[in-house]
């Protein structure tokens, strides 16, 4: 089930693979490495990070994108809220 929280990030992105908005398609992105989505312009900032996304990396930059991936092209100012970007990661292992 989407949780509510999620309304903010379907602002900028889509859940079907390669159907990107103003950020790429979330589809399989838990346990996929940064900068996965082929049709998506990354920045160098993240296609440079070695991040993969897993609980705790996601969990970190759910929180503060920019100081995970300084550089980054995300202006989220991130999701303070620990229940809320719990429930946001359930709904990413789901797509």
């Amino acid at each position: 089930m989407r949780p509510a929280a999620f309304a903010r990030c379907a602002t900028c992105h889509q859940t079907a693979p390669e159907r990107n908005g103003v950020g790429p398609s979330l589809a399989g992105v838990y346990g996929a490495p940064a900068a996965h989505e082929p049709t998506y312009a990354y920045s160098g900032a993240m296609r440079s990070s070695g991040l993969v996304w897993d609980e705790a990396t996601l969990d970190a930059y759910l929180t503060d994108p920019r100081s995970v991936v300084p550089g980054t092209k995300m202006v989220f100012p991130g999701v303070r809220d620990p229940v809320e970007r719990a429930a946001l990661i359930e709904y990413l292992k789901t797509l």
